[in-house]
């Protein structure tokens, strides 16, 4: 157990007027203003004042009050900004990766941690149905989306969640649109059986996901333009979609299963168009990670696994006229897996 103060500073305390008879006061020892035992073998550097200085210049006053809260063990607070890249960096050139470690376990076992246990169920259709018409206008976006179960996570302190989702509904998402001189228009028709995120930026998190779709999924969409500056269209079917954003130091184990058959559909005309992309993508499992601060904290610890029995069918039907840039795109996926380390 480690036992250190964090000390005011005195100067000097009187100097004389007078050359002949100048007299310096030497300061003595103030007394401590806080009095802190950290069981950690880098404990005492958490209260130099450099960590110090690093906790104001990202939060100010009021996020040094936390973390001297800590300090002192104290339970409450939360530690979204202690984790804050700046302050990983300082402590890094300090004391290494030692002190960044008996930085994040300090905050791991005195900020707050929130239990999260949550279960979805659905067993019926969605449809979601858009017609479009527009003209002469500078911006138009348009979205059919239809979502068996759908969850999202922001953690603002350390999170166990624990999520199940079952799907065996049937979704469906259709997006009609007929454009004329519009500057810049987005489409998107979207359907998907079960849909998790979850988002962090300091905040560790101990997540559990499942996923499960039986239910079939299906986007169309069908334009016609002219005049257009820059179109996007997006077909998108998904069985079983999983987000996480979440800083080194946190893991995750999920599960996806799914066994719908996932259908994306495009039909697209275009003409006198600066810019066209068009998409169609069907998946059966879609898992993306993004892990933040690795290189201070640890990469984060990811277990997935993927079951698809369903079939994926992607169709792209594209007439391109009088333009001068155009991409299309027809994906069908089983399992897609994308790991982001930073």
């Amino acid at each position: 157990m480690k036992k250190f103060y964090l000390m005011a500073t005195a100067g000097i305390l009187a100097v004389a007027t007078n050359p002949v008879m100048a007299q310096i006061n030497l300061p003595v020892d103030p007394d401590p203003l806080l009095e802190v035992n950290v069981d950690l073998e880098t404990g005492s550097l958490l209260g130099d004042q450099s960590v110090l200085d690093a906790v104001v210049s990202v939060g100010g006053p009021e996020l040094l009050d936390i973390y001297v809260g800590l300090l002192e063990g104290s339970t409450g607070g939360t530690n979204l900004q202690l984790l804050d890249g700046s302050i990983l960096t300082t402590l890094e050139t300090l004391g290494g990766s030692e002190l960044v470690s008996a930085f994040e376990s300090l905050v791991a076992t005195t900020a707050r941690k929130v239990d999260y246990v949550n279960g979805q169920t659905n067993s019926a259709n969605q449809d979601a149905i858009l017609n479009v018409v527009a003209g002469a206008v500078g911006t138009v976006n348009a979205t059919s989306a239809s979502i068996g179960n759908s969850y999202a996570l922001d953690a603002a302190a350390n999170v166990t969640a624990d999520l199940t989702q079952g799907n065996e509904g049937n979704t469906t998402s259709t997006l009609a649109s007929s454009m004329v001189a519009v500057g810049e228009a987005t489409e998107t028709a979207a359907s998907i059986g079960n849909s998790a995120s979850f988002n962090a930026t300091g905040s560790l998190l101990d997540l559990t996901a499942d996923q499960n779709n039986l239910g079939s999924q299906t986007a169309t969409l069908v334009t016609v333009q002219n005049q257009v500056t820059e179109a996007t269209s997006t077909a998108a079917a998904i069985g079983n979609s999983l987000s996480v954003e979440m800083p080194g130091g946190s893991k995750i184990a999920a599960a996806q299963r799914n066994s719908g058959t996932v259908i994306a559909d495009l039909t697209g005309s275009i003409s006198s168009a600066v810019t066209y992309t068009a998409t169609a993508a069907s998946i059966g499992n879609s898992y993306s990670l993004t892990s933040l601060n690795s290189g201070l904290a640890g990469n984060v610890s990811s277990s997935v696994n993927q079951w698809n029995n369903g079939g994926q069918i992607a169709k792209v039907g594209a007439n391109v006229a009088a333009s001068t840039n155009a991409a299309v795109t027809a994906a069908a996926i089983g399992n897609s897996v994308s790991i982001n380390v930073q």
